[in-house]
């Protein structure tokens, strides 16, 4: 089973970080309810605002949001 994560970097916030086990968590931790807006949605939503990325087994690291 390969374990997955999610950084959040608030750029607003100095660059905070925020680690996320789930899909649910980020969207939570930007601010949304789970049944309000996908994943996919708040990529868009708050792009330019937070950098998602998302981390897999190995420390491979995939962008979902990076402007």
């Amino acid at each position: 089973m390969v374990m997955t994560k999610y950084l959040v970097v608030d750029r607003e916030e100095c660059y905070g970080i925020s680690v996320c086990d789930t899909k649910d968590e980020v969207i939570e931790g930007c601010g949304y309810e789970v049944d309000e807006i996908t994943f996919e949605e708040l990529c868009e939503q708050v792009s330019g605002i937070y950098d998602i990325v998302e981390v897999t087994g190995d420390f491979q690291l995939n962008w979902l949001i990076k402007e």
